[in-house]
């Protein structure tokens, strides 16, 4: 019995980093564009659901009106599932459209084919997470304004 415990353990876990969800180049460009579309200015968040095992759905944040922070659930056809909005203080902060898209390119530059989440913070610290063509793991830093990574991280190793 144990043995069979143990032997279910370790294929779960296999399979584990399959499970993160990503989508390719293409859907994140085009979470950009549907972000953009609706009106946000300043992206804080892109997330991207895997389009192969899941629904192809996407979760986009940023700040609308320079005032209103919002945050999309969004379909893999376009459409808004679920829409908050939050007045806040502290903005806009964030990626623009041409800036997310541009470091959405440097981390391709890097080697980075699926993109599974672009965050940006008010400090200007921006990170891609996603993988590469072989299925690795990769987290790419960045500084606002500067296309050169700060730091790249391949599947746990720098």
């Amino acid at each position: 019995m144990k043995t069979l415990i143990a032997s279910a353990l370790a294929a779960s876990l296999v399979g584990a980093p399959l499970a993160f969800a990503s989508g390719t180049i293409d859907d994140a460009k085009r979470a950009i564009q549907i972000g953009s579309d609706y009106g946000i200015s300043h992206f804080s968040s892109i997330e991207l659901e895997d389009d192969r095992d899941d629904d192809g759905s996407m979760e986009i944040e940023g700040w609308v009106d320079g005032e209103w922070y919002v945050e999309l659930d969004v379909n893999s056809d376009g459409s808004i599932r679920k829409e908050e909005r939050r007045k806040r203080t502290d903005g806009p902060w964030g990626l623009s459209a041409a800036e997310a898209s541009d470091y959405i390119d440097a981390s391709v530059n890097q080697g980075m084919s699926r993109i599974e989440e672009i965050n940006s913070n008010a400090r200007g610290d921006i990170e891609v997470e996603g993988d590469n063509a072989d299925g690795q793991e990769l987290e790419i830093d960045f500084r606002t304004g500067s296309l050169e990574p700060t730091k790249v991280d391949r599947d746990g190793r720098m």
